[in-house]
């Protein structure tokens, strides 16, 4: 079977948007570290990428939970997918 891991590649980056929108969403973060109340963490999306071209497949906040995990169950997903099961499984494309 061909994997989607051959097809796929999931990362977490900065959050996109707007410089104003970046800017607020680290000061949000910074604030919250500094008062107890945030967990600490920079804002960042999960993207996953199609192999060779990079062309963003879909891109999504991982704000819920811990992105590592996220970014692991994504990784596990891609290994034991196809493509097209794993598209249609997170609602990509």
């Amino acid at each position: 079977m061909d994997s989607a891991a051959d097809h796929l590649t999931a990362e977490l980056l900065p959050r996109a948007g707007s410089l104003s929108r970046r800017v607020w969403s680290w000061a949000k973060t910074l604030l919250g570290a500094a008062t107890g109340l945030g967990d600490g963490l920079p804002p960042v999306d999960l993207v996953i990428r199609r192999i060779p071209s990079g062309a963003e497949v879909m891109r999504t906040p991982a704000d819920v939970g811990s992105p590592d995990f996220l970014l692991e169950q994504v990784r596990s997903d891609l290994q034991e997918m196809t493509v097209d099961e794993f598209l249609s499984e997170w609602r990509a494309e």
